[in-house]
């Protein structure tokens, strides 16, 4: 037996099969849909000094880590359309950040790095702290229908609340996905 035929035989192993592939895909969104239930009703997540958590931030992006681009494009696009659907102001905003930096989640694990701790949360913070400014500029700033000083009093303590939620998040999650992915626990 060859080294290619051992190499095939490996691959067809670990991938799932059309139903987990469902079941894996339906656990993923519900999570995202009870997510976006948690931040956007008021009193469900705890807001600590008038700051509030953006769980659906690190929950779409660690999802997306070592999915293929699709997958991972599709549950940011889930997310970013729940969390669009809260509010009136946004119109868009959140679906295309969420995509373009699950799609990046994606990319990320695909080709450069691969899916653990570090990684996950280096994305993960940098998505939360990118977000936060640029929803500043564009819709307190740029728009002028706020106090530009909310960087400080309510966009930074958010990221803040939301980064340190993340490795919470990613130990539960992790779990969730290895179940989901089937991954073979590893002996030594």
């Amino acid at each position: 037996m060859s080294s290619q035929d051992t190499t095939q035989e490996a691959k067809n192993k670990m991938e799932l099969t059309k139903k987990q592939r469902t079941i894996k895909y339906i656990c993923c969104f519900a999570i995202i849909l009870l997510a976006d239930l948690f931040q956007n009703v008021s009193g469900l997540l705890p807001e600590i000094g008038g700051a509030r958590c953006f769980i659906l931030l690190p929950i779409a992006i660690i999802f997306a880590m070592g999915e293929n681009i699709l997958s991972a494009s599709l549950i940011g696009l889930f997310a970013g359309l729940l969390w669009d659907l809260s509010g009136a102001v946004h119109l868009g905003f959140n679906c295309i950040f969420i995509t373009v930096f699950c799609l990046c989640a994606s990319i990320l694990t695909t080709y450069i790095a691969r899916d653990t701790f570090i990684t996950n949360m280096v994305m993960t913070v940098f998505t939360i702290i990118l977000y936060c400014i640029i929803y500043w500029l564009c819709f307190i700033v740029i728009r002028g229908t706020g106090d530009s000083k909310t960087i400080f009093t309510f966009y930074l303590p958010c990221a803040i609340y939301t980064a340190l939620i993340s490795p919470i998040l990613w130990l539960i999650l992790d779990k969730l996905k290895k179940k989901l992915n089937h991954t073979p626990k590893l002996d030594f």
